[in-house]
């Protein structure tokens, strides 16, 4: 692993795969029919999409909200003399896509470079591809001290930072289940070496799957 001249590797964007996002299972499009009973008491018949109703139930949970409340406030909106079942639809997907939108923001790139620089022990975010994405004070304090560095500029050339842990692995170990992984680690520079331990925790970014080392011995 080495430090670019930046000591920083590039952010890149989700690759998303398009074969996967075409797919759709045949029980996500078969349309369902409910009977919704707003608040006032008035039933109405709907028919949309199994993926609607789910998507509807799962952003109202924890809500105080009911489906009955979507409707009524979905058909104020439309009248008499609209389509119903497309304006639940529009709802859905713009309640879905501001949700997606406030998620990205807060596990944003910059957010996380926040959270390691705000941490007061050595820490370092590690990205799949073996790249050091970011980095804290305390962690480039410890190699100038336990690698006797006189200034940062030896870091550009011939640094290495290995992990005993596959990072493949250890993400394919920790994603969404959270849990964490401790391995050593070992970073070399100008024939000097420096081993220790840290703890590897999913690094909270909607970007790339990406962790986050906390040094707990160096």
């Amino acid at each position: 692993m080495t430090f670019s001249e930046r000591h920083l590797a590039q952010t890149d964007q989700v690759d998303l795969n398009p074969a996967a996002m075409q797919h759709v299972d045949e029980s996500d499009a078969e349309p369902k029919f409910r009977a919704v009973v707003g608040r006032g008491g008035v039933r109405r018949g709907i028919r949309l999409e199994s993926i609607y109703w789910d998507g509807l139930s799962w952003l109202l949970n924890g809500s105080r909200q009911s489906i009955g409340d979507v409707v009524e406030q979905a058909a104020a909106q439309v009248g008499g003399h609209s389509n119903l079942a497309s304006m639940l639809r529009v709802v859905a997907f713009r309640w879905m896509w501001r949700r997606l939108a406030h998620m990205e923001n807060v596990y944003s790139t910059e957010n996380l470079n926040t959270l390691i620089q705000a941490c007061p022990t050595p820490a370092i975010v590690l990205t799949k591809d073996k790249k050091i994405q970011f980095f804290n004070e305390p962690f480039m304090t410890m190699l100038k001290q336990r690698l006797v560095l006189g200034n940062i500029a030896q870091l550009s050339s011939g640094f290495r930072f290995v992990l005993d842990t596959q990072i493949d692995e250890a993400i394919l170990g920790l994603a969404g289940k959270g849990k964490m992984v401790t391995t050593g680690f070992t970073a070399t520079c100008a024939g000097k070496q420096l081993t220790g331990q840290m703890n590897l925790a999913m690094a909270p970014s909607h970007q790339k799957q990406m962790v986050i080392g906390y040094v707990v011995r160096g």
